[in-house]
């Protein structure tokens, strides 16, 4: 419910999980962020189900070196949340580089403030750049575009 200390809640668990993205973040406190039948897609994967969400998400982290979400605001409207953010992300392959990319994520909550649907959108390039082989190739085609 709109304004309710609930939704409160569910917003502040949203900011804290992904305030620092790191597998002690996730492992301690997925559960309580995520239903149990919760469904996530982003650019790279869809998943069903919080175990499948916290294995993709802990594979995730294995890229990196560091990655934060600055939250920068949240909307709702008719029990859909949009969150909308800037990723800033250190990868392992090259420490001395910090990628940031702008993205939004669509959310929506049981009646326990569990996340149950949850979708993000954002360039994806900016991580598939930085693959060796595939990264010229993705370069080339945006400046083609």
């Amino acid at each position: 419910r709109q304004g309710s200390e609930e939704e409160k809640k569910a917003i502040e668990k949203f900011y804290d999980f992904y305030k620092v993205f790191s597998g002690d973040v996730i492992r301690k406190t997925i559960k309580g962020v995520y239903a149990e039948n919760a469904y996530f897609r982003d650019g790279f994967r869809e998943v069903q189900g919080v175990e499948n969400l916290e294995k993709y998400f802990l594979s995730s982290t294995e890229t990196f070196h560091e990655c934060t979400f600055d939250i920068q605001d949240v909307a709702s409207h008719e029990g859909n949340y949009y969150y909308r953010w800037v990723m800033n992300l250190v990868l392992k392959r090259n420490k001395n580089e910090k990628l940031q990319a702008v993205g939004m994520s669509h959310v929506r909550y049981d009646k326990h403030g569990k996340i149950i649907f949850h979708q993000d959108y954002w360039d994806t390039g900016v991580i598939f750049e930085k693959i060796p082989v595939l990264g010229p190739i993705i370069t080339w085609i945006r400046n083609r575009i």
